[in-house]
């Protein structure tokens, strides 16, 4: 039994430093970017930790810490020799929490860039704020069931999505100061976006005009 414990191991250890030998540096990809608030101040000695997954889809069985690097006083960072494959990417600062970012794919020689934004957390010094509005057409009328989406400028991770109402109205609630894109879409209509920044108890009203749009011509055939 020890015996074939032993070959066992050793046939392990035979086919790990044989893929390690055959790996050649063009094969590895690097990663680097900037960590920041969600108002885009940087935020330096952020430690961005990157955790191979495995798999292609979905929760990984497992997860391996692979590499961790500290960003400079102006919040860049830059991970080396990291091998092909999925990672989930956590970037924690400070008192501020973390942010993660799944399945983050690197392909062979890929020099990839991840910028970051960082909540502050949700504190009892942080007054609610809110970002309602009406989509309209051109002509005024409003738009129902149109697809609304918030997202912070500095961290896709921070993202909210609603539908408007029959009335064309839509409102998020529980959200981050900083700065905001807020995309407008429904079939039918050209997709809108508008940018805003939320300072600590605002309540921003941001109004948007859909426009009609032709069909796609998806084919490229002639229009008749």
């Amino acid at each position: 039994m020890r015996m074939k414990i032993t070959v066992s191991l050793l046939l392990v250890a035979l086919l790990t430093l044989t893929a390690w030998a055959l790996t050649r540096d063009d094969d590895f990809a690097s990663v680097k970017g900037r960590v920041t608030t969600l108002w885009g101040e940087p935020f330096g000695e952020a430690e961005v930790s990157f955790y191979e997954l495995e798999g292609i889809r979905g929760n990984s069985p497992t997860e391996k810490l692979v590499r961790r690097v500290v960003a400079d006083k102006d919040g860049n960072y830059k991970a080396d020799k990291l091998a092909p494959g999925q990672y989930r990417v956590d970037v924690s600062a400070r008192t501020y929490g973390h942010t993660e970012v799944w399945r983050f794919y690197l392909a062979r020689d890929a020099d990839e860039v991840l910028d970051v934004g960082v909540p502050m957390g949700y504190l009892h010094h942080i007054s609610q704020m809110t970002v309602s509005g009406v989509v309209r057409q051109a002509n005024g009328s409003p738009v129902k069931n149109a697809t609304v989406t918030l997202t912070n400028a500095y961290d896709a991770t921070e993202s909210q999505q609603t539908r408007t109402d029959d009335k064309g109205k839509y409102k998020f609630m529980e959200i981050q100061v900083g700065d905001y894109v807020l995309y407008s879409a429904k079939s039918g209509f050209y997709p809108s976006a508008t940018t805003f920044r939320l300072d600590n108890g605002e309540q921003q009203v941001a109004d948007v005009k859909l426009e009609v749009a032709p069909k796609f011509d998806v084919l490229g055939r002639e229009k008749k």
